[in-house]
């Protein structure tokens, strides 16, 4: 769910970034705890506005708008979908009261992307403004990530955040639409920092389609003009209206981390709980030795702690050299030798360097012999090779 929006600033200009508090969007939130978990009327034939008691032609506050009697308010799910048509719709500081099952129910406006439909209609600019925003919003898995959104609607603009650093994807159709049609492509950083359950997650369902060609929104999309080019895109086929969704990290996730030549995961070495214990890759069984939570620190610059021992990844002595060794150390406070930065190499990989200034990365020193199930990894001036390259994703 959307979270902590401050005020929103509306008529800014497509060439300078809005306050981070226009463009943040939280997937948790203490009305649901999974975020918008199922994709609910959503996958309805008939499209969300008339089958769930809502409809387009009449003001979100009246019960004409949306029936207490039936639909979306009769259930805790509908509620849930309703709250986030509601968020994306209507700005902060409006809220609608509404009789449903069960009891009165209360619903926050926060982005404001379609506020003439509070007390009016909903035309096809407005329906496909708010569809694009609930599609950003689900996430089948429970697993919450913060979002930073990027579109052509004044209440949001176009702007970006050294906080939310991966283009994930776009979202464009029109849900309210019969038949619903909800749509989505990847972003230049769809493989990077996944989280399951995010984009295209429900595209099994036959619901959300990535029309691409090559599944990028590069090679379908139009990209928003001039200095905003890199911040989304302003046309995708035939929709106008497109929210194109940055992600970072989630601190809460746990992640492994995987060589690409060797296929192993990053380890360590004996009870995996000591000070100075090496850092080895390993056959990934899926133990906690195994799991990292990555936290950014800096603008580009996170750490990354063992589940199992608490311990920061670090480089032994602190140096700069090609072939040492890297280690688990009690975290210092931010030392370059415990930060560590991505460059995408492409195929969802990574050059993974320490340190604020240096360039090395990590890497095996060599694919594992058969029976030797142990292999040291240290850091190296990095070369593009296989194994100085690493995925990052979620662990099982």
């Amino acid at each position: 769910m959307l979270a902590g929006l401050a005020t929103l600033v509306p008529g800014c200009t497509e060439s300078a970034p809005l306050p981070s508090s226009v463009h943040e969007s939280e997937a948790a939130s203490a009305a649901s705890e999974n975020g918008l978990s199922s994709i609910n009327g959503l996958s309805s034939i008939n499209g969300l506005s008339s089958v769930n008691g809502l409809s387009s032609i009449n003001g979100l506050g009246s019960l004409s708008g949306m029936s207490s009697n039936n639909g979306l308010l009769s259930n805790a799910s509908g509620r849930n979908t309703f709250s986030y048509i509601v968020r994306c719709a209507l700005p902060a500081g409006r809220r609608l009261v509404k009789l449903g099952s069960g009891g009165v129910y209360t619903f926050d406006g926060e982005l404001g992307l379609a506020p003439e439909w509070e007390g009016g209609t909903c035309a096809k600019d407005c329906q496909e403004q708010v569809s694009a925003c609930v599609m950003a919003h689900v996430n089948t898995s429970g697993v919450h990530i913060p979002l930073w959104l990027d579109g052509d609607s004044p209440a949001l603009g176009w702007g970006q955040s050294t906080d939310y650093p991966y283009q994930e994807g776009s979202f464009f159709g029109n849900i309210f639409a019969s038949p619903p049609a909800a749509f989505y492509c990847n972003g230049k950083d769809f493989d990077q920092g996944q989280v399951p359950g995010r984009l295209g997650a429900a595209a099994a369902s036959g619901v959300f389609k990535n029309p691409s060609s090559t599944g990028y929104c590069r090679d379908y999309c139009l990209a928003a003009d001039g200095a905003a080019a890199g911040d989304g895109f302003k046309q995708c086929g035939s929709y106008s209206h497109v929210i194109t969704v940055w992600r970072n990290f989630n601190p809460s996730v746990d992640y492994k981390v995987c060589n690409r030549g060797s296929g192993k995961c990053l380890d360590v070495t004996g009870s995996g709980l000591a000070d100075g214990a090496q850092l080895i890759q390993q056959v990934t069984p899926g133990t906690d030795s195994q799991k990292w939570r990555i936290t950014q620190i800096a603008p580009k610059k996170y750490r990354f702690l063992n589940l199992h021992s608490g311990k920061a990844l670090n480089v032994v002595g602190a140096a700069k050299g090609s072939g040492v060794y890297l280690m688990q150390l009690a975290y210092q406070g931010g030392q370059p030798n415990e930060l560590w930065s991505f460059t995408p190499t492409g195929d969802g990989f990574y050059k993974f360097s320490p340190g604020s200034d240096s360039s090395a990365s990590i890497v095996g020193a060599a694919p594992d012999a058969v029976g030797i199930p142990l292999t040291a990894v240290r850091q190296w001036v990095y070369d593009g090779t296989a194994l100085m390259q690493w995925s990052i994703a979620p662990a099982n």
